[in-house]
């Protein structure tokens, strides 16, 4: 399907284990720099939709990533015959403006197994603590990379193939162009910058032109 890619796409869709996913979290908290306080970074969906009621949440720029759509994605924006891009924190040298978001102690253990069986239910991120800077200081959060040795890797497309990819396709979440969206808004909305998401929507956006000009021919 794509010549650039790094992987093909995936036919089947592969699921971590209840024990598996229990036991990375688990591995994974045993090395915490504050046990007791836990704050979350969001890059994507966690921004406009967290899925937990959190204590605190802040504007936050991580130092050394980037966001690209370089994950195929074969069930939530995707299927097998037409698989879509996720999005992922690749590093690199830049950075990316999100929202961090500090767990409520009470419901802290609850919040994290939602958020593992959310994020992690394909093992396609490698969760890692990175500083992220806000207004109010310096905090240590958890931040979702993207696992590069994963089948499901794509590799960073060039921008007009991933547009492409992103406008045709759809999954059981709805269509890929539509995560985009709402990723863009929600950065408009918190007065966050990041003006490659906005130049991918722009392609994305010329893509279905051409496509509705050629299925009207």
């Amino acid at each position: 399907m794509s010549k650039s890619a790094v992987n093909p796409p995936p036919t089947e869709f592969v699921e971590l284990t209840d024990a598996a996913r229990r036991n990375h979290l688990a591995g994974f908290l045993a090395d915490a720099p504050e046990p007791q306080v836990v704050w979350v970074f969001g890059a994507g969906s966690l921004m406009w939709r967290p899925g937990f009621d959190a204590a605190e949440a802040r504007n936050g720029t991580l130092h050394g990533y980037s966001r690209h759509f370089s994950f195929w994605t074969i069930r939530a924006r995707g299927r097998p015959g037409n698989p879509g891009l996720g999005l992922v924190l690749e590093p690199g040298d830049a950075q990316c403006q999100g929202k961090v978001f500090r767990l409520k102690s009470q419901t802290r253990d609850d919040d994290l197994d939602e958020l593992w069986r959310r994020e992690m239910f394909g093992g396609v991120y490698i969760p890692t603590w990175c500083p992220v800077e806000t207004a109010a200081g310096t905090v240590q959060a958890i931040c979702f990379v993207g696992n590069r040795a994963h089948a499901n890797y794509a590799g960073r497309l060039p921008e007009d193939e991933a547009a492409a990819i992103i406008a045709r396709a759809e999954g059981e979440l709805g269509r890929c162009r539509e995560y985009l969206d709402l990723l863009v808004e929600a950065l408009e909305r918190e007065g966050l910058e990041d003006p490659a998401m906005v130049r991918l929507r722009g392609l994305v956006d010329r893509h279905e032109v051409d496509r509705h000009e050629e299925q009207g021919r």
